[in-house]
């Protein structure tokens, strides 16, 4: 009878393993979407905190051809 209850004891605590790893694996999946959100939500903040500048004159037409510029060359390599 002892070993009988050992036996339960074991499985439900491996199904319990299996479940968390589960779980685990779904928390890090929304992980990944948030820092992809996160990411591209910053680029959209620079990006107007860029155009905010080059309205106000703060930023030349000259940087401004040189900041998209090298925008591309990060976006490429």
């Amino acid at each position: 009878m002892d070993e009988k209850i050992n036996i339960i004891s074991l499985t439900d605590v491996i199904e319990q393993k299996v479940r968390k790893e589960q779980q685990l694996a779904v928390y890090e999946q929304q992980l990944n979407d948030l820092k992809t959100k996160k990411f591209w939500i910053e680029k959209e903040i620079q990006m107007a905190q860029f155009i905010i500048a080059a309205v106000r004159g703060e930023i030349s037409p000259q940087a401004i051809i040189q900041g998209l510029l090298e925008n591309e060359n990060k976006t490429d390599g």
